[in-house]
């Protein structure tokens, strides 16, 4: 009896041992499994869960993940390749529109300047005048699909180098000059004497720059008035376009960047400005803010990682 006793005192001992060794060995599959997963979500690699395993349970969960992983693969895939697609087809019917666009540009003109010279009845000349603001504005919306479309697709070249921020800010805002004085806007420019450097690529930065004043003129405009400030600080430089518009609510501030959205209730915006900003911010490294007392200031910053005056 005690000898049956011990026999079966070491077989459940030896039950229990084997129960905690599958446990554990459970316990690291399915840790691997997470762990796997987790990878995969991070560096989007097209990878499988692939374990050595006697566990039918497990054999079962790896082969339905690696299934669900398969789909997904070829649906990112497929939408790639669809966005491309798309992307393609936009750049094409943006250039084929660009052209005629052009020529209409140059006639809407023309015929405006004629009917003021040769004195043509107000009407007229008022009819004239907005057919040349539309061509203006529809030659903007189709640039802006333009440059979305070749940021989506990867044609947008960017090339990173050393270059001189100072007078990247000061060409951007004299673009402007004309333009600011005949709407008698009040410019506040604050750009350092001493040139500052920043690694950065030249065309993208002057595109965010000039999307970023348009904005403040379409949108803040009320306020008349316009500053660009270069400043330093915390091994950054910080370029600033503020205005003193109606502002940007909180609500507002959260969607300003997302593609199509814009807080004019009327407008010939494409609502493709800031979004284009925020690309191109991104691929040249730098970081793009928002700040807005509503009624009081809205304050756009471009934040760039500084590098030693020459």
């Amino acid at each position: 009896m005690m000898i049956l006793f011990v026999v079966l005192s070491f077989v459940m001992v030896f039950i229990l041992i084997w129960q905690q060794i599958q446990h554990k060995k459970l316990v690291r599959e399915i840790d691997y499994i997470t762990s796997r997963l987790d990878t995969i979500s991070v560096i989007s690699e097209n990878g499988f869960v692939l374990i050595p395993t006697d566990n039918d349970s497990i054999k079962k969960l790896s082969a339905a993940l690696n299934k669900l992983l398969q789909d997904f693969y070829t649906k990112k895939s497929q939408f790639e390749q669809s966005k491309q697609a798309m992307a393609k087809v936009l750049t094409n019917i943006s250039h084929d529109i660009r052209t005629p666009l052009t020529v209409l540009k140059g006639n809407s003109e023309m015929l405006s300047n004629i009917t003021n010279t040769y004195s043509a009845s107000e009407n007229v000349h008022a009819m004239a005048v907005k057919i040349d603001q539309k061509a203006d504005d529809l030659i903007s919306t189709i640039n802006d699909y333009f440059t979305m479309s070749k940021i989506t697709s990867g044609d947008f070249s960017i090339k990173m180098k050393k270059e001189n921020i100072s007078r990247i800010c000061q060409d951007t805002i004299l673009d402007y000059y004309d333009l600011l004085e005949q709407k008698q806007f009040e410019v506040n420019i604050q750009i350092p004497d001493t040139p500052i450097f920043a690694y950065t690529d030249n065309e993208a930065l002057q595109r965010i720059l000039k999307n970023l004043i348009d904005n403040a003129i379409r949108h803040g405009g009320d306020g008349k008035y316009i500053s660009l400030r270069l400043t330093t600080s915390n091994g950054k430089n910080i370029i600033e376009i503020e205005d003193r518009g109606d502002g940007i609510s909180p609500q507002q501030q959260k969607q300003i960047f997302e593609r199509n959205y814009t807080t004019a209730r009327k407008t010939s915006g494409s609502g493709l400005g800031l979004s284009i900003s925020k690309c191109l911010a991104e691929q040249i490294g730098a970081d793009l803010e928002v700040y807005s007392v509503q009624n009081e200031q809205t304050i756009f910053s471009i934040i760039l990682k500084k590098l030693e005056n020459r």
